[in-house]
């Protein structure tokens, strides 16, 4: 009357996996595409402006993407917004300008910006 489809255990053993998130491919020294064919902000840097290749960020970035490593370009970027949004994001919400409150008048509780016709009180 019905189909038994499940195991004992009532767990199917794992697929494999067809939608192409397997682990990634660790690239070898000899499948490494040259470094000399990259280009960054500046161009190929090559020869004797090698050197200049850690300082040109898009460089970097275009070699790492050729290494198929676009995770060490997200991750910093990532963890950037992540600061952003529960860190300074808050500090820009709760004081507008990034900075504490000045000029506190404690005799009548007034802090912040502080109205046109503020008067100090006198001690």
């Amino acid at each position: 009357m019905f189909r038994r489809t499940t195991t004992a255990a009532m767990f199917r053993s794992t697929a494999i996996r067809r939608s192409g998130g397997d682990l990634p491919h660790i690239v070898t020294a000899e499948e490494a595409p040259a470094a000399d064919t990259v280009s960054g902000m500046f161009g190929k840097l090559n020869g004797p402006f090698a050197i200049l290749r850690f300082i040109d960020i898009k460089w970097v970035m275009n070699r790492l993407v050729s290494l198929g490593r676009e995770g060490y370009i997200a991750s910093p970027v990532l963890y950037g917004m992540v600061w952003f949004v529960f860190y300074k994001l808050q500090d820009i919400v709760l004081w507008s300008d990034a900075k504490p409150p000045r000029s506190v008048d404690w005799n009548r509780s007034v802090a912040g910006s502080l109205p046109a016709d503020f008067q100090k009180t006198s001690l």
